[in-house]
């Protein structure tokens, strides 16, 4: 065997050095890193959580939506239109939803079942008339048709009703006709009383006699809020300006303000300075007179009375 080959077989044979022995100055900690974390950059640094609330693309409805109340802010609303954002308090919205809730209209199968029964009674011989049960109407059209004929106790009309010109010239019917009237939040809430998805107007006929104290101080409410209240009826709305223009409006507001406190510290300064002149000119004034004076050998003062007792002797 050649001397070369030797070598290398010894090589391989003995124990490798373990690295990282010897002297030791202090153990380095380990970074944690997020196994899930994406890493985008030669760095290996996760990317930071930022705000995509302006990046995101929203769908076409919810940017409608938004537009929409932006544009009721900023516009001006007049009266008829702004009237609906005065809504019936949630105490008492609930005291009148708990009391819908009772005469809430039949479904389907119920009035099947219903009918089944009396048509079941008529084939054996029993006279049974079943009356209809005492329930919340609903449907613009019925609704109006109520109102009009004075059937109507209460109407319960929703704030969000779209297109809004369905249900603008009601409230001023109700008001014509004597009808109390009450404006709710949530057409969808009307709907589900009526097993419906949306209800845009309810009316509530007539009341059963243990519900007759409940409705009876919810009309008390109801009344000097939505019918006998003028303020509503002649306050306009929106004409709320955005921050940004705020901003703007507050600026100029106070650089107007600045200018004029500029303005009047200059007045200050320029009257000082008049006064400060005026005082000098006096001055020189009276220094000059005392030269004079000096110059002549007696005061003026002196001379006059001179010239008076010369006057005397000449009169003598």
């Amino acid at each position: 065997m050649s001397t070369k080959s030797k070598q290398v077989r010894q090589k391989k044979n003995q124990p490798k050095k373990q690295k990282g022995k010897g002297k030791r100055k202090g153990k380095k900690k380990q970074k944690k890193v997020d196994k899930f974390a994406k890493v985008y950059s030669k760095q290996k640094k996760a990317v930071p959580v930022r705000d995509l609330y302006q990046v995101m693309r929203w769908p076409k409805y919810i940017k409608i939506q938004r537009q929409r109340k932006v544009l009721m802010k900023r516009l001006r609303v007049p009266p008829a239109i702004n009237q609906f954002t005065n809504t019936l308090e949630r105490n008492t919205a609930y005291q009148l939803f708990t009391l819908l809730s009772k005469y809430s209209p039949e479904t389907k199968k119920q009035k099947k079942t219903r009918l089944q029964k009396v048509a079941e009674s008529k084939v054996i011989g029993d006279n049974v008339k079943s009356k209809k049960p005492l329930t919340v109407k609903y449907g613009i059209n019925h609704v109006t048709s109520l109102v009009e004929r004075k059937k109507a106790k209460l109407v319960i009309i929703a704030h969000d009703v779209d297109p809004i010109e369905l249900v603008v010239w009601l409230p001023a019917l109700c008001r014509k006709m004597g009808v109390p009237y009450c404006i709710v939040k949530g057409k969808a809430r009307l709907g589900k009383v009526v097993h419906k998805k949306t209800a845009t107007a309810l009316v509530l006929t007539d009341v059963k006699q243990q519900d007759k104290n409940a409705f009876a101080k919810i009309i008390d409410i109801c009344m000097p809020k939505f019918n006998d209240n003028v303020e509503t009826r002649t306050k306009w709305g929106g004409g709320v300006l955005s921050s940004k223009a705020r901003k703007a409006i507050e600026k100029n507001l106070e650089s107007s303000q600045l200018s004029k406190k500029l303005m009047q510290e200059q007045k200050i300064r320029e009257r000082i300075i008049k006064e400060k002149l005026e005082q000098q000119r006096l001055e020189e004034e009276a220094q000059k007179k005392k030269e004079e004076e000096a110059k002549n050998g007696k005061p003026e003062a002196d001379k006059t009375e001179e010239k008076k007792d010369t006057k005397k002797t000449s009169k003598k």
